[in-house]
């Protein structure tokens, strides 16, 4: 049976007024702090030549921004199973798939490696300074993100009225992702100037970790008031019955 939560109370702490977690502020300074720091060391190392310790850049496939992004990533997937579990709501269960694709896309590089076997129906197009394999790439990352969201959205119809909420505020900040990590990554490769290049890939690595940072802290906050409120209503609930129980007790006597 469905958890009945109070989705008022939830939904106007959750959306509105998440940032006067005390805890999850001081969580969400340490992360971007860090993806600061991160960003910080990697334009050093460029600007610098001190490019021998690849696992300080960002672009390092298994550098040390890449698995702080990975922990991220796949918080965000226990989380949401978690919120799954507490609420019996699908929609719930959607979002934790698509950011589990999200933390294998990473990590084994799925568009990488299926587009470059989709490329080859793009051999000898050009456009944009984009390679074939370049296209093939944004294939696989389009028809990916396009299954995974009709999930979510055929979930959305069947969740209540917070979970609707947290759905349209991770459609956001999923967009902004998307910008970072496809928009940009097009202009990385679009663009031939060495600046600009090596700026914009900063822009697109930093902003992907940061906007993921913004993610984990949301939901961990809605995490914790979810929990909350479910123990409340446990607890009233319990209330109401051992004072039921009571009354039918006394009656019984008189």
């Amino acid at each position: 049976m469905k958890l009945k939560l109070d989705n008022w109370v939830i939904s106007n702490w959750v959306i509105s007024n998440w940032v006067i977690n005390n805890w999850v502020m001081k969580l969400l300074y340490l992360f971007l702090a860090t993806d600061l720091s991160l960003m910080l060391i990697n334009t050093i190392c460029l600007y610098t030549d001190q490019t021998s310790n690849s696992a300080l850049l960002l672009e390092t496939d298994g550098g040390y921004a890449e698995v702080f992004q990975y922990i991220k990533e796949f918080w965000n997937v226990l989380l949401l199973v978690f919120l799954a579990t507490k609420t019996r709501l699908l929609v719930y269960l959607s979002w934790s798939l698509l950011f589990l694709y999200l933390l294998i896309d990473d990590s084994v590089q799925i568009h990488e490696r299926f587009g470059a076997l989709v490329s080859k129906r793009f051999e000898g197009l050009s456009m944009l300074g984009l390679r074939a394999n370049d296209f093939g790439e944004i294939l696989i990352s389009v028809a990916a993100g396009f299954l995974l969201l009709t999930l979510i959205a055929i979930s959305y119809r069947f969740g209540d009225r917070l979970s609707r909420k947290v759905s349209k505020c991770l459609i956001i900040m999923l967009c902004m992702l998307a910008a970072c990590g496809l928009v940009l990554d097009v202009l990385h490769v679009a663009v031939q100037v060495p600046v600009l290049t090596s700026f914009i890939g900063l822009l697109e690595d930093g902003g992907e970790m940061l906007v993921m940072s913004v993610i984990t802290c949301f939901l961990f906050s809605l995490v914790e008031q979810v929990h909350t409120q479910t123990g409340k209503g446990r607890s009233s609930s319990t209330m109401r019955s051992d004072t039921m129980r009571s009354s039918t007790m006394r009656s019984e006597e008189i």
